[in-house]
């Protein structure tokens, strides 16, 4: 691809991805709604996710299970499969793979693809080729996608979040050319902005994104020291560029090679107050962190956490 001609970048968001994926798995629970939680017995935990049908009884990823039962009685509970759930976010991975050999994943449930050199092997157009994806991995994987373009990573994602998530094709393109349609929202939909940022923006008289994206950066950087005394210039810059669709960030297949951390969570069914049961949580949660990074037995003990030997 010449390097004067726009790139074409989709982002495919798979819609309350572990919940699609136990409807894949059960299609019996086809008409029912469903979330994926902890320890239904007990009705501890949280909802990891939750599908349509569940939203509309008013039910939200992170609010408790006990919750979400009183909102909707007859609510199928299933508890997380983290295996199943990465072998199906592969499984759409090597179905992007096949229209393009620039696949990036963003998170497990999202990934960029630049087919900037497939329109012309394809012989489509971008909303063409997006619908397409849409179908097949939907018939391979029994997953529903939505899948934001735009000529960037971050116009895509935006395009994606704002637009592809809220219509009926699921299919959203982002372009300079229909850019006011992102810039009459409010701060809190430009991506990276959330409640506490939003309201900073507010207090300086920027209440939508197209306010922010044509606020001169120096004066945007001098209004908001008032409120963040720490990197102030790089947030500011980030902010200003990402509400203006800068991003000359490539797809990168190999981004998450080399895996930078490792973590474990769990939901406790009470506080905890007794710094010995706490000790008992952080213990298993090391254990895991421990087997995970080593593939090593753990024998040695040593100040509440085991190290490999």
């Amino acid at each position: 691809m010449n390097s004067s001609e726009k790139r074409v970048i989709f982002l495919a968001d798979c819609q309350s991805f572990y919940a699609s994926v136990e409807k894949a798995a059960a299609p019996w629970y086809r008409d029912q709604p469903l979330v994926v939680a902890g320890d239904p017995e007990r009705r501890s935990g949280i909802v990891l996710a939750a599908c349509p049908l569940a939203k509309k009884f008013g039910i939200v990823t992170g609010e408790a299970l006990g919750q979400a039962l009183a909102k909707c009685p007859d609510l199928v509970v299933r508890r997380p499969r983290m295996e199943t759930y990465i072998r199906a976010s592969m499984q759409i991975t090597n179905i992007l793979e096949s229209y393009s050999d620039l696949v990036e994943p963003f998170s497990i449930d999202e990934q960029f693809i630049d087919v900037s050199a497939s329109l012309a092997h394809f012989q489509c157009t971008p909303l063409e080729l997006a619908r397409h994806i849409q179908i097949r991995v939907r018939n391979e994987t029994g997953i529903y996608t939505r899948i934001g373009i735009g000529e960037n990573k971050i116009l895509a994602k935006m395009a994606c979040d704002n637009f592809a998530k809220k219509n009926e094709t699921g299919v959203f393109q982002l372009t300079r050319d229909n850019m006011e349609e992102l810039w009459v929202r409010p701060t809190d939909c430009l991506f990276g902005v959330g409640t506490r940022t939003m309201n900073h923006l507010r207090q300086i008289g920027i209440d939508t994104i197209g306010k922010l994206a044509r606020t001169p950066l120096p004066e945007l950087k001098r209004k908001m020291k008032t409120y963040m005394k720490k990197q102030c210039d790089i947030w500011s810059e980030v902010m200003w560029r990402t509400a203006n669709g800068y991003d000359d960030s490539p797809v990168t297949p190999d981004a998450f090679d080399r895996q930078k951390g490792i973590g474990r969570q769990t939901t406790l069914p009470y506080d905890y107050q007794n710094p010995d049961d706490i000790n008992v949580v952080l213990l298993g949660i090391n254990i895991k962190i421990c087997v995970h990074k080593t593939k090593k037995p753990l024998i040695a003990w040593k100040n509440s956490v085991f190290w490999a030997v």
